[in-house]
């Protein structure tokens, strides 16, 4: 599954971020986590490290409440593992779907709009409308392509029985649109209608890849359930899962609401209203405000994981030190800061679950903000 070159860089691509993808071959890039380069997600072998340190067997369940990219349930269909991924937001919902069907999805169609890019660039452009660096952001969509749209879409396929890869194929070209979007803003200068040649490249070969790597029975792969929910009060029924695997914001340190904003409005969704729910945004309007309140969120959504966990099983936080933001939100010197991992444990001593075990990791890249990643196991009494 790993070995080969684990993506298709574009021709400009640095040396440097060659050799990383070189020196970081079972870490990062296979599979279709390569799929949108999105902030602050797991290392997919991370993943599957915890999950088998956690016991988890194939035909279980595992819960990620605040799924992000959808790494966790990625990776358990790919242990054969069933998975229900959960986040409040709505482009995480259809970032993690779109990951999961390229494992197995027919790409006969997606390679041909590859070949026709300019009238997919120009399709989407006029139905979603104006380009975010051309509008400051601010996205007026004159047809969002909604999730709820999607999910009735879906719904009559499933009924009818036909045009499945017309529907899959419209969600992978849609994600690598917005890809090439995000793109040329961080990268000032690029056409996003060129851009998108690369990225088309980039998803068919890493789809490709994986598809070959599973063949084509692919019954065995895990299930998976993706929602837009809030993890603070979670759509399924006490003791339901084998293990809960997750990783919260660490505070107020990345507003994805802002990362994500042309994405979000492309889908139709209220950023405003979005923000106001958000864990780690929402509260204020000062930083303690928020702090606060992250911290009320956490407990509600420990006590949520508390609650639906099987009895004996394992909630595996993950979770990295934010001290220098918060000493200057809670205006106390940064040694004097309690940990998030520290308060995580705390949260969790009060919401039922018992500390077992702390594994601590560097984090690479980010040593002047961010210093370190903590791996909490906690256990349903």
């Amino acid at each position: 599954m790993c070995t080969g070159q684990p993506l298709r860089l574009p021709d400009h691509s640095s040396f440097r971020l060659k050799a990383f993808f070189e020196r970081n071959l079972f870490r990062t890039g296979y599979g279709t986590h390569g799929l949108f380069p999105y902030r602050g997600k797991f290392h997919p072998q991370m993943v599957k490290a915890l999950m088998n340190i956690m016991g988890l067997k194939p035909g279980q369940t595992v819960l990620d409440p605040m799924m992000g990219s959808g790494t966790v349930c990625v990776e358990a269909s790919l242990m054969g593992i069933n998975s229900i991924g959960i986040d409040i937001s709505p482009f995480c919902e259809f970032m993690a779907r779109t990951k999961l069907t390229a494992l197995t999805m027919d790409l006969t169609r997606v390679h041909s709009a590859r070949e026709n890019v300019g009238r997919v660039f120009e399709y989407f452009t006029r139905r979603l409308g104006p380009q975010p660096m051309e509008e400051k952001r601010k996205l007026a969509s004159r047809n969002p392509i909604t999730i709820q749209s999607l999910r009735e879409d879906e719904a009559l396929l499933l009924r009818t029985g036909g045009g499945r890869d017309t529907f899959d194929t419209q969600n992978l070209l849609l994600l690598a649109y917005l890809d090439s979007i995000g793109y040329a803003e961080r990268i000032r200068g690029k056409d996003p209608a060129k851009l998108l040649c690369g990225i088309l490249d980039r998803y068919l070969f890493v789809c490709e890849k994986i598809q070959a790597t599973l063949g084509s029975d692919c019954a065995w792969l895990g299930k998976a359930t993706l929602l837009t929910g809030d993890a603070r009060a979670l759509p399924m029924a006490e003791g339901s899962v084998d293990g809960i695997l997750f990783s919260p914001p660490y505070s107020f340190a990345v507003d994805y609401v802002a990362n994500d904003s042309f994405h979000l409005q492309a889908l139709g969704v209220d950023v405003a209203n979005l923000r106001e729910m958000m864990v780690g945004l929402r509260g204020g309007p000062r930083l303690r405000d928020k702090y606060d309140t992250y911290r009320q969120d956490m407990k509600r959504i420990l006590e949520e994981c508390g609650r639906v966990l099987k009895s004996g099983g394992l909630c595996t936080v993950v979770i990295g030190t934010n001290s220098n933001q918060i000493s200057r939100a809670l205006r106390i010197a940064e040694e004097k800061v309690q940990g998030l991992n520290e308060l995580i444990r705390q949260l969790a001593h009060e919401s039922g679950l018992d500390f077992i075990q702390q594994i601590d990791r560097p984090v690479l890249g980010l040593a002047n903000t961010m210093r370190e990643e903590h791996v909490v196991f906690l256990q349903k009494k």
